[in-house]
Parts: structure tokens; sequence; C-alpha cells
């Protein structure tokens, strides 16, 4: 039998979210570098003049500090400069769950983490708040229009809802082991979370620490060291476990029944050994918000981010990139006239016309919202997929070509005559 996760539960439970099919495949060992996606994998980085003398990176602005957010404080930090990321830990670990990546992503990027209500530095909530105004209220102290929001588990449902209560502050969603508010889980799901917290009904912090650390749905094999670093954060900050979310304000109306209202580009990352429930959420999440695209990390489990951090910092600085590319304005009339099925060798490849966006939708795969980069060249915003138009001189479209990786697949149009193509 399957449940709804309570209020109460969710901010433990998200953690524990293998299943539907997934557009990429990511693999990395511990001791090796970071896999690239499709084969883009293994760059050497340039060697130094001289490796007898490391070069000195320059120093990075960072800031930290608490804000009154109304009945409580927030910790936050912040760094560097740029297009801007906001980091949403998860329901176990708070904003250090991110240690791995700050540093590199810092080095390019406007970030902003902080510990939610009742985690880490953060005062406990002793009366009903809104998450989502934290984070409004977050962003507006340290002057952030809009974001790419970044979040794992937990963090990646209030991603969710933040997206949906503020769209006009989200560049785009970038999900680690998701969950969504209103999405079932199974029975196992929820013994395995009170199983793990059992110590604590006895008190024993360092039991369920050792629990959780262990298990081996959070984290993946020979990463030793993570397990060391989540067992030895869970002990320090006793209150990350008997965190409840019982002061957190309740949902108007279930977020996975509102998934189809965010239309912002969003990648999805899930460790391919975590819980087949975080698996199903993850699913549920591509399919209802439009042109999602779900990659599976080889040898991960639930912390992502702490495992393979060079892979979570490879994709996300690829993804915020993608975020700061320019688009032009094409007319729509213009772009009504690429709508139609062109032929690949793969396939017939779908251009439709959605939310004042053209879309692409490749065989056996969901449809992208395409930018314009000129009126005739397009591409998508999670990946380095293009297409391109062809037309005749006057003006009829014949034939698509699409770029990637270096190569080009050509696609005639289903009405245009061989001649013109």
């Amino acid at each position: 039998m399957q449940q709804i996760v309570p209020r109460n539960l969710i901010s433990m439970l998200a953690l524990l979210l293998c299943g539907a099919s997934c557009e990429c495949t990511w693999a990395q060992t511990p001791e090796k570098p970071a896999a690239g996606e499709r084969n883009r994998a293994t760059q050497k980085a340039p060697a130094a003049q001289n490796p007898a003398v490391p070069q000195k990176l320059p120093p990075i602005e960072k800031h930290s500090g608490h804000l009154d957010v109304g009945g409580g404080k927030i910790y936050y930090e912040e760094c560097g400069t740029g297009a801007s990321i906001v980091l949403l830990h998860d329901g176990l670990m708070h904003a250090v769950t991110w240690d791995a990546v700050w540093e590199p992503l810092c080095r390019k990027y406007h970030v902003v983490r902080y510990d939610r209500r009742g985690y880490g530095r953060s005062d406990a909530p002793k009366a009903q708040f809104s998450p989502t105004d934290d984070l409004q209220k977050l962003l507006a102290h340290v002057n952030v229009q809009q974001a790419v929001v970044a979040g794992n588990s937990s963090g990646a449902s209030l991603a969710i809802d933040f997206a949906l209560a503020n769209p006009e502050n989200v560049e785009g969603l970038f999900l680690i082991g998701p969950v969504v508010n209103g999405k079932e889980v199974s029975q196992s799901f929820i013994d395995r979370a009170r199983k793990n917290n059992e110590p604590l009904e006895s008190g024993d912090v360092k039991a369920a620490a050792e629990n959780w650390s262990n298990d081996p749905y959070i984290i993946g094999e020979r990463h030793d060291g993570t397990r060391k670093k989540l067992r030895e954060t869970l002990i320090d900050n006793p209150q990350n476990l008997k965190h409840t979310g019982e002061f957190e304000a309740p949902h108007e109306k279930p977020s996975v029944s509102r998934l189809s209202e965010i239309h912002v580009p969003t990648l999805i990352l899930v460790g391919e050994l975590d819980i087949s429930d975080v698996h199903a959420h993850a699913g549920a999440i591509e399919e209802g918000i439009a042109g999602a695209q779900r990659d599976v990390i080889i040898n991960s489990g639930h912390l992502v981010q702490l495992e393979q951090s060079e892979i979570v910092v490879e994709k996300l600085s690829h993804f915020v990139d993608l975020q700061e590319r320019k688009s032009v304005d094409v007319p729509a009339e213009t772009l009504r006239g690429y709508v139609g099925q062109y032929h690949s060798p793969d396939g017939v490849v779908m251009v439709g016309f959605e939310n004042s966006h053209l879309t692409l939708q490749m065989p056996g795969q969901a449809a992208f919202p395409l930018f314009a980069e000129t009126p005739t060249r397009f591409f998508v915003k999670v990946s380095d997929l293009e297409i391109g138009f062809t037309k005749t001189a006057a003006g009829k479209v014949t034939q698509a070509t699409i770029y990637q990786d270096g190569g080009e697949l050509k696609a005639p149009r289903d009405d245009a005559p061989a001649s013109e193509r």
C-alpha cells in the first residue's frame, strides 16, 4: 500500500526516497575523475608551467550572517560574483552538505546557501512559517532578483514550491534526488526512516547517526569520506535528526498536481543507488515539468553533491551557463512556420509551438522548449542540442538539422519535395 507523505515526516523522509528510463547516465568511482555526459567525460586540466610551484588562486569574496525572517533567524552564506545560484540542503544535513561544491562554484558564480529553520546554525521554529517566504526574504536581502535554484531531497521539494510561488525569481531548477509534495511513498520507505531514527527514542543520537550514515540508499559504496562527514555532522547537530516540519505552513494544493505550471529549464540528477521512491518522484517531476531532463549518477546514493561533487559542479556549471545564453525574439508567425514533422534516420522529429516557444521532440523523448539564437537556429537550455532550419528562397521550410556533440542529423520536412531538401 502506498501513502501520501505526512507533513511531519516530509523533511526526514524526503531523504530516503530504481525506476523509469533516463536520458543520460553518469559514472564515477570515488578515486577517478568525473565522467562526462554523452562521452564528453574526462577532461585533463592544463599542465602547470612549473609543477613544483603550485599556482595560487585569488581569494574569493565571502560573507555570512544571520537574517531575521520573522519569528527567528536563519544562518546564511554568500560568495562570488556572476550569475546567481541558491543551494537548498537536504533533510539530514544543513548547508554543509554543499561544502565540496562551494569553493569551485564560488570562483565562477554568485552562490548563496543557508540553513533552513531548525537545522544547523539557524533558529528552530516556534510557530507556523512558510519556507518559501524565508527563501524569498533571503534572496531579497542578498539582492538576487533571479537565480538557478538547486536543491537536494527536501531541498529540491522546496525548490519546486518556490518556483510555483515565485516564478519570476527562478531562472532554472537543478534537482538532486528530488521529492515533491503530494507524491505517494511506499510503506517500506516510511518504515525505514522510523527504524533509522529509533535510537532517538532513548536519546542515542550517535546510534541514529550511525544508522543514517550506513544506509546504503543514502551513500554509495567506497564513499567512506562522505559517510564519515554525514555521521559527524549528525552527531554535532542532533537537531537535524529531530526536525519534524510540523511548523511548516501546509500546501493549499499538492505540488505534484501543479508541476505543469512550472515553465523553467529543469535538470534532475538521481543516484543510481537511491531508494525506488526517489526514482519514482524524479520520474513524476520529469513527466510533469515540460522539457525536464533526468540523469542517473552511477555509484551514488542520495547525497550526490557529497559523493561525487565533481559531477555536480560540472553539470550545475554547464546548466547555469546555458541559462545565461542570450536568446532573440522571433515573431510568432515565423515560429509557427517551423511547426511540423521532420524525418531523421532515427525517426520522426516533432516541432511544435507552445507558450510562445517552439518545442522539439526527438524520438522517444519528451518535448523541450526551444530558444532562438537567430531566426533560423535554436537551442535548448538543458543540454548542448541545437536545431537549425533550412528555407527556400521563397521562405518555405524544407529541412531541419540537429546539432549535438559535434555531429549533424539532417531531417527533411514531411511535406517538402525531394528537390527542395
